[in-house]
This record gives C-alpha cells, structure tokens and sequence, in this order.
C-alpha cells in the first residue's frame, strides 16, 4: 500500500478521497491550512471511518513555502487537490490565479525536493471547454484547452485552473523532469458532502433546497459525482499507463429546470424548490449587480459537453448517474442541516 499525500485535505473532493485511500489501506497525510482545520477535519472523517484517527496533518498554504517540506518527506504518491474555489469572482483575478498556479509549482517543487515521482493533479473541465470564440463543438476532450486570452468565455476561476494545470506540465516537462503527473479534469462536482463544513461545491443543490434559486435560468451544467473523481485519483494512481495523461471525468449535461426536477421529485416536502423560469431578460439584469448571476448569465443556453470516454476506460466502468449525485448532494446537505 502507498503513502499518500492529499492537498487541501478538507475539500469537498479530498474528504471522499481520503475516505477511499484509507478504505483501500493507503496510509495518508493530509494538508490543512490550520490546526483548527485539522481538528475539524478528523472529527468529521471519524463519522465515515474508523481509521480517520491515523491520518497525519500538516499545516501548508498554498502562498507560503512554510510547511510542505515536511508534508512531502516520506511519501509515494501525492494527490494535489488544494486550490481557491471561490463562490463569487473577485475583482482581481490574480487573486484565484496566483495562489492555484504558484500552489501546484510549490507542491510539485517539494515532491522534485523529497523525491516523490509520482503525483496526481485535480485540474478541471475548465481548463479544456472555456475560452471559446464562436459556436461551442459538439464535445471536447482532453486534447483541448481552454484560451484564457478571450476573456469574454474565461472568468477568473477557470483562467486560474487552466493556467495551474500548464504550469503543472511546464514544471514537469523541465526543471521537474522525472515526476509522473496524471491530471483529473472534473466538471461539475455534486455527490454526497461528509461534513457540515463542504458547501461551497454543492452550493447550487442548496439554493434550489431552501428557496435562495426561486426562478431557474435557462442554463445548466454537466455533472460528476465526488465519488467518481476520487475513484480517477486512485485508479490514475494505480495504473502507469495514466502517467503524462488527462482525464475528463463527467457525466450527463442537465438544465437547471431537469435538477429542480429531480430534487421535486426526490424531495417532494421541500416545497421551496423551484419549478418555475426565469426570464433571460431578468437574468441579464441581475447579472448587473449580482457576481453569481453573472456566472450564469454567461452561460444561458450553452450546452458545453465533456467526453468521458478516456476515464470510463481508466475506471472499467460506468460514472455514477448525474440524478443519483444530485440526490446524494440533497440528502447529505439535508442530513448535516446545512439547508
């Protein structure tokens, strides 16, 4: 079994994944950006698994030197996860694309330093399907990138994953030659939350929970489950033949009117979840004032596909369905009253 090293170990995605690796009898390390974290951190995971009072925390951010010598000595594998996920844009962009880009260089730098060769990088679907001119194709892959010079199509989350993730392969093809790194590009990630503590990423599951989405625009999002992203980084992991490689992990596109549906559905005693349109023209508007409606005035009636082909592949089977994540994402939130 290997020793493993997870980023940002109280992310949504890296509790599933340090849930897993110890399932599986990896031993893990975490990063934490504090003690107080940390503490949090184990007492959430002590719900899921006996074994979360093995897990070693180190303090390390993502803007500092300070702690990731000691979080990269001893270990195999390093499944770098940390990065800014911001629920609004901020004014500066170089706030989320300084510390996603000089963080995965500082990580990468401390396994070249301890002499890790092998890490496992979660980028993102934005990195590949963003920075468009013109129509959207049919389907991207992982052989497409996003253009973060067009910024109409490239708000400062996405520019701050796609410049991370070539930073990433720059390192590695250079001054970092002899690290293996495999990157997981993720789309939308809802599954079920294993603590109070995880909203941010399953924060449209909320709104549309508790009445904060009353009217539903007319865009959407392709979905993945958390469990699916974390079975990427155990099976990239795992398999050579993922080494220099990207994987696209997605499931199904659906409207925001199709997830109201299926939380009606799933959920008929919350009466506040909505079922009703929201005009482009009110969205537009709001768009004004509101960060959050700008995110998704953008992309009103875009239909941006992922291939999953590549990771269906990798897993030797199918992704868990987008409504089952949907639903998980509504139950957990439930079960933690965070809605």
């Amino acid at each position: 079994m290997a020793s493993t090293l997870v980023t940002g170990a109280s992310g949504f995605i890296a509790q599933q994944l340090v849930l897993d690796l110890l399932e599986q009898g990896h031993s893990v390390r975490g990063t934490v950006r504090s003690a107080a974290k940390g503490e949090a951190l184990k007492t959430a995971l002590a719900q899921h698994s006996a074994r979360a009072s093995e897990i070693e925390l180190v303090p390390a951010d993502l803007e500092s030197d300070v702690g990731w010598a000691d979080a990269a000595d001893g270990i195999e594998v390093i499944h770098h996860l940390a990065s800014p996920f911001p629920l609004a844009a901020p004014k500066d962009p170089d706030e989320l694309i300084r510390p996603a880009r000089d963080g995965a260089l500082r990580v990468l730098r401390a396994a070249k330093s301890a002499g890790v060769d092998r890490v496992v990088l979660t980028s993102s679907g934005a990195a590949i399907a963003y920075g468009v001119r013109g129509a959207l194709p049919e389907r991207f892959d992982e052989r497409d990138w996003t253009d973060t010079t067009y910024t109409p199509d490239c708000r400062p989350y996405i520019a701050s994953k796609t410049i991370a993730e070539r930073a990433a392969w720059d390192y590695v093809a250079g001054e970092g030659r002899g690290i293996q790194l495999t990157a997981v590009n993720p789309v939308a990630v809802l599954g079920p939350i294993r603590s109070a503590q995880v909203k941010t990423s399953v924060d449209i599951i909320a709104r549309m929970l508790d009445g904060r989405l009353p009217l539903l625009p007319n865009a959407g999002i392709q979905v993945v489950d958390v469990r699916d992203v974390s079975a990427a980084h155990i099976a990239a992991m795992n398999d050579p033949a993922s080494i220099g490689e990207r994987y696209i992990v997605a499931d199904d596109y659906l409207w925001l009117r199709e997830m109201a549906a299926v939380l009606r559905e799933a959920f008929p005693e919350r009466k506040k979840i909505p079922s009703r349109g929201m005009p482009d023209l009110v969205v537009r508007a709001l768009a004004l004032v509101s960060g959050d409606v700008r995110t998704i005035a953008s992309e009103l009636h875009k239909r941006r596909m992922l291939s999953s082909g590549k990771v269906r592949k990798l897993l030797g089977r199918d992704l868990i369905a987008a409504p089952e994540a949907i639903r998980a994402s509504a139950r957990t939130l439930i079960q933690y009253g965070a809605v």
